[in-house]
């Protein structure tokens, strides 16, 4: 009985000595490389980064103390600077120091999370390595029209990037109750479609659950799982380059390819002559396209439609990201679509060249030879 209670005693001093978790956190920061009074501790929800405390630096020494609900990403800032400088914070004794001469550059000790953090940033930045490796060497094959070697060249760059997508997996499911995994797959949502997605969040912890970016996924997840294939399209109204609004509902009774796209987006623009291919060769058969742009500047957008050749229906409402049809489907990349039915029933996704053009031929046969006539606006 001795031995067991002095075993406790022993266990119970150890931890107050390392201060390693407990019922709140204390954050001891040092400034390096500034004489700035006043830094702000700011966390994310819903209207963006909101400031929760503050602190006088004397001396180039500030402190912080308060308790979380669950872990989670959270950011110092500077009073009178640009620059954040993230980290995530937990109940515990966190010692940091800010480095103001560098953008971004924070070491932080005595968080489990962030050492989670560091131990992904060594291997993502490896695999960054190789894919910056690559980008002289395309550069050079695209100079010579070599089309081969830009092709495996592709094919590498897509097995590194595979390689980034598994890195964050892999962490989301070795440290369930880390909010490193919701933050990493929030920073990288135009990744993972809602099966993956949503096996993800119910992975992790139930104590995350106040965590703003595990809620972000949840959300996310939601508005996914409502525009998968054989779900009916969500309708919405937006105005084309005239100011006259169009509804999507009002395009109903023929196979609408729905095409997120935008000026500034090279690979949109890339894949624009594959969509003019399918337009030429299915339009007449009962196929249709309706643009939606995420442009900004309308002057732009038109004029990207003309020298692309877009002939068929265009609608944005000028807000980039913000872009109202494409929060209502979850687009947090372009190029991509949504292929209707005739009933506007969702039966594809995200369809492009070849692939494109063979579900075309599926659901109306093939494709026409010759041009369309009435390829004016």
């Amino acid at each position: 009985m001795k031995k067991i209670t002095l075993i406790l005693t022993v266990a119970v001093i150890l931890l107050s000595c390392t201060g390693k978790k407990g019922n709140e956190y204390k954050i001891a920061g040092v400034i390096k490389g500034s004489d700035v009074a006043v830094v702000y501790l700011q966390k994310m929800d819903s209207t963006g980064w909101v400031t929760k405390d503050s602190a006088v630096v004397k001396n180039g020494e500030f402190e912080f103390k308060g308790k979380v609900d669950s872990p989670d990403r959270w950011n110092i800032v500077l009073k009178g600077k640009e620059m954040m400088f993230p980290f995530f914070l937990e109940n515990s004794d966190i010692k940091m120091i800010v480095h103001s001469d560098s953008a971004g550059l924070i070491d932080v000790n005595g968080s489990a999370n962030q050492d989670v953090f560091k131990k992904y940033i060594v291997k993502n930045d490896s695999i960054q390595r190789l894919i910056g490796s690559l980008e002289p060497l395309y550069t050079r094959a695209d100079s010579l029209k070599d089309t081969a070697t830009m092709k495996k060249l592709d094919d590498q760059f897509n097995s590194f990037d595979n390689g980034i997508k598994k890195l964050i997996i892999n962490l989301a499911k070795s440290n369930p109750s880390s909010p490193v995994g919701p933050w990493l797959i929030m920073r990288n949502s135009y990744r993972f479609e809602y099966p993956e997605l949503d096996s993800l969040m119910h992975g992790f912890d139930t104590t995350l659950n106040h965590s703003f970016f595990y809620q972000a996924i949840a959300k996310r997840v939601g508005v996914l799982k409502r525009v998968q294939i054989g779900q009916p399209a969500i309708d919405f109204t937006m105005n084309d380059t005239t100011g006259h609004p169009v509804s999507l509902s009002s395009l109903k009774g023929r196979i609408l390819l729905v095409d997120f796209w935008a000026s500034w987006c090279g690979p949109c623009r890339a894949e624009n002559p594959n969509v003019v291919k399918a337009y030429a060769g299915f339009h007449n058969k009962g196929f249709d396209v309706l643009g939606v742009s995420f442009d900004r500047k309308k002057d732009k957008w038109e004029k990207a439609i003309k020298d692309d050749k877009l002939i068929w229906n265009h609608v944005s409402d000028l807000q980039y990201w913000g872009n109202a049809a494409g929060k209502l489907y979850g687009i947090s990349s372009i190029p991509a679509n949504i292929l209707l039915d005739k009933d506007q029933k969702i039966i594809g996704r995200n369809l492009r060249g070849e692939t494109l053009i063979a579900k075309l031929t599926e659901l109306l046969g093939a494709p026409e030879s010759k041009p369309i006539k009435h390829l004016k606006k």
